[in-house]
Formats: C-alpha cells, structure tokens, sequence
C-alpha cells in the first residue's frame, strides 16, 4: 500500500500563520504540554529567533485532506551543522509530534517510514537529523518517531495516577513509618513561624515566586556542578513572559512555600490536559532545609492536584530516587540520529556515541556515583575560588 498521492504536507514558517489550524488540532489531539501551541511560540518569540533556528511547521494530512500530524520542527546550526531537531529545546522535557485521536488508525505504523521520508524531501535542507528526548507514547498512542532506529536515552521519565483521595494517595505510596517521619518534619517547621502554601494568583506574585525560584534553583546548580539553564537570558525571558501570559488561565503552575512570608520553597510547572507536569521544584538551603520544605510543598501540590480533579502526576525526566518511590509508571524515552550530508554523518557518529556512553555511566551505579562526587567537588572548588 503506497501513501504518495494520498498524504499531503503543508510546511508553515510562521507560528502566526498556523495558530488557528494547531490551536484547533491540540483541543482535541494527543500532545504533551511541551507541544502545546503557547508554550511552542513562547519559546520560539524568546530563544529561537535569537539564536537563528528557522521554524519548519508542518502539518500533515491523510488521507481525504484531513489533518493527522502537527510537526513542530526547526533547522538550527550545531557547531556550524544544519541540524533537523523538534523545538523547545532544553526546557521541553519531551519532544514530538501532535498526534489526531485517531492517527493509529489512519496511518498504521507499517506506513509510518514511507510516510516520513515524503516528508523529508519537503523539508529545507539539512546535514543531520537530532530527534532527542521522544516518549515512546503519546496520549495512548505509539509515537510513530520511535519505529526509526533510535537509542534509548540515558534517563526515562516517570509518572503516577493520584487517584480521588489525598490521604489514601499516602498511604499506598508510602509505608507508615515513612510517612510518620515526614510528618514529624513538617510538625517541627511548623514550630518556626506560620506555614502556608501559596499559589501565585497575580503578577506580582508570580514574578516573585519565580524570581525565588531562579535563584534557589541556580544554587542547586552550582553546587551539583552541572550546567545553569538559566544563564541564558533568553531562557530567563521565555519563563518570565510564559509565567505572566498563562498564569490567569493556570496552564503556568508557580507555588511556593512561606514561612512567615519568607519563600522557603518553590515549584514551576504546567497543567495541562489534567496532568500535573513537576518540573523546577526548588527550596531555599538555609537551617531548615532538615524539615523538607520542598517535600511538604510537593505534598501541598499532590493534595492540590486530587482536589482540583488532576488525574496524572507527571515528574518527568530523570532517575532519582524519591520519584520512584511515588510513581508507578515509567516513560521510556529515545533519540534518534541521522546524517544525511557528509558533515552531518560525522556529527551523527559522535552524537551517538555520546549518548550511548551517557546511559552507560548513569546505568553503572558505582561509575555513576564517582561521577557525581566529583562533579560536586569541582563545583565546591569552583565556589571557593569565586
């Protein structure tokens, strides 16, 4: 069976232009938050511009001109290499296409590859294909981009169901001892000032709460040794305008913890699709960090969610071990790379060896320990000497 004269590819190169078409395809579309059109066109106003990456918007449609795949891709200069990547870059922890309700049906997956390369010949020209971060699904569907030859990544993202009940939520992810000790923490907190667990409901709020974040987050960084998201400017300009535009209507998540009006505690995250997306959790290091006020915040946001009828709790990326002691899902994550130029083969080459040497590290628990302990104990050096 050949789909050539049935599938039909549009590619637009302005976000205004294809607003109406993806603002309808998303009402009813599977998609994470990542993909939404907002938080796409926010990132592409406040990064992608700045740094050159050229939009590529396509839509796909199959058969009877009916739309079945919104692909938010974009062409950008790696070490000087035209690389075909998903946008959102690193702040989209999943990255994908927008799928229609029925596109598994439509497009079964034996027709997906001849499907994709009538794509590609539409696209501008590019030396490589860097497809990072892919979920194996999307809303219940097999996302169609991991039938290519790709690599799992280092980490996968993990996800739970709450359920209707706070108290019963507890109680079946942690054991009594577990949830008493907590307990005993939050109690001692208590006894410094009054707590309370505010979610910012105006601009002032929001800028606050983020800036706390920001900064408290920064922190973390130096002191893990690993790279500060928010070093960029651009970056910093995409939350804070995200955070004000979506906000009102609660797609923009920002909480924090107070004591005595003093933020000890904050989380940056979305909502969307009534699932919670645990993102930029933060909390200030200071004498009660003992207390865990970011895990009496993350509780305050579990209870928050059942209340406010949010059936997912989704942490994301990453293999730390609180997460798993909540969820009991796992998301399976993959890259995909190919060269298509010369340049872009060799870039390929290195970029998968990179990443199959990165899982390894992390799936070696001694190696991976070695590498974090000395990754702390240069950025503890680096701090002494600034």
């Amino acid at each position: 069976m050949l789909v050539t004269e049935s599938l039909k590819t549009v590619i637009f190169n302005s976000f205004a232009d294809i607003e109406s078409i993806w603002r309808s395809f998303e009402e009813s579309g599977d998609n994470y938050a990542f993909q939404s059109f907002n938080f796409l066109k926010q990132w592409h106003d406040s990064v992608d511009i700045v740094t050159n990456c050229q939009a590529c918007l396509v839509v796909v449609k199959y058969p009877l001109d009916q739309p079945i795949m919104i692909l938010p891709l974009g062409i950008e200069k790696r070490h000087g290499i035209r690389c075909l990547v998903w946008l959102g870059g690193e702040v989209a922890d999943y990255h994908g296409p927008l799928l229609s309700p029925d596109y598994s049906k439509k497009l079964p997956a034996a027709l997906f590859q001849q499907a994709w390369r009538i794509i590609q010949a539409q696209l501008p020209a590019f030396d490589s294909i860097v497809f990072e971060e892919m979920p194996q699904t999307i809303g219940g569907q097999l996302n169609p981009f991991v039938s290519l030859p790709c690599i799992p990544t280092a980490s996968s993202a993990h996800f739970t169901d709450l359920g209707t009940d706070f108290n019963a939520f507890l109680t079946q992810k942690r054991s009594k001892k577990s949830l008493d000790t907590e307990k005993r923490k939050h109690k001692r907190l208590r006894e410094f000032g009054q707590v309370e667990f505010v979610i910012a409901t105006h601009s002032t709020q929001t800028k606050r709460f983020l800036a706390d974040m920001i900064s408290q987050k920064v922190r973390s960084y130096m002191e893990m040794g690993v790279s500060n998201l928010f070093a960029s400017k651009e970056v910093c300009d995409f939350f804070a305008a995200l955070s004000l535009q979506l906000y009102p209507s609660g797609m923009v998540h920002m909480s924090a913890l107070t004591l005595d009006d003093r933020v000890i505690a904050t989380h940056w995250g979305l909502v969307y699709k009534k699932r919670f997306y645990h993102l930029y959790p933060t909390y200030e290091q200071s004498e009660l960090t003992r207390y865990a006020p970011g895990g009496l915040l993350m509780w305050k946001l579990f209870e928050w969610c059942i209340d406010n009828g949010i059936e997912t709790y989704d942490f994301t990326i990453g293999d730390e071990a609180y997460k798993t002691q909540w969820c009991n899902h796992e998301l399976n994550l993959y890259n995909y790379y190919h060269g298509t130029t010369v340049l872009g083969k060799t870039y390929t080459v290195f970029s998968v060896a990179y990443h199959r040497l990165k899982r390894k590290v992390k799936h070696t628990p001694k190696l991976w320990e070695r590498v974090q302990t000395m990754r702390s104990w240069l950025a503890k050096i680096s701090l002494i000497n600034h």
